[in-house]
């Protein structure tokens, strides 16, 4: 399985959208301590994900941090070894529809599969909320500028090119 995730217990899990993924056979959870094995995205990485992390993906996966990222620090200063983070997108979930990089768990995970070349998996992941598809209307054209990028400096000049830094 592509796709993994650690949960902090820091929301309601009706609400949790990695939560609801597992239950559709999307995702499993992982403890904390076994993320480490995987590719684990989170926003204060130093390395944007970019198309070059294919294989990485391919052989170890994905691992989301599910949590509420108001309360501060969620892994209390835990670092792992393979961490990315995304580049600039647009979210179009109903709590925060139209603002940078505010997305939920699971359309950072599309996104995270998309940029490195999973486009069915991570529209499959779409399908499976009422909103998905509006997250590939808001950020289609951005996903496949950055799906052909494998550095840092590429990334940032489509963000800029659309406006979005």
């Amino acid at each position: 399985m592509l796709l993994s995730f650690v949960y902090l217990h820091q929301d309601a899990p009706k609400k949790s959208t990695m939560k609801k993924l597992e239950r559709l056979g999307v995702a499993s959870i992982v403890p904390v301590k076994d993320a480490g094995r995987k590719l684990v995205l989170r926003g204060d990485a130093e390395q944007t994900l970019t198309a070059r992390d294919r294989n990485l993906v391919l052989s170890k996966g994905i691992c989301i941090i599910e949590g509420s990222w108001k309360q501060g620090e969620l892994l209390n200063g835990r670092r792992y070894k393979i961490e990315r983070r995304l580049p600039v997108l647009v979210a179009s979930n109903p709590v925060n529809y139209g603002k940078r990089n505010i997305l939920s768990s699971a359309e950072a995970a599309a996104a995270a599969l998309y940029i490195t070349g999973f486009i069915m998996e991570s529209e499959e992941i779409l399908s499976k909320f009422t909103w998905g598809h509006a997250f590939m209307e808001v950020n289609g054209e951005l996903l496949a500028e950055y799906s052909a990028c494998t550095d840092e400096e590429c990334m940032k000049k489509i963000a800029s090119d659309f406006g979005l830094i």
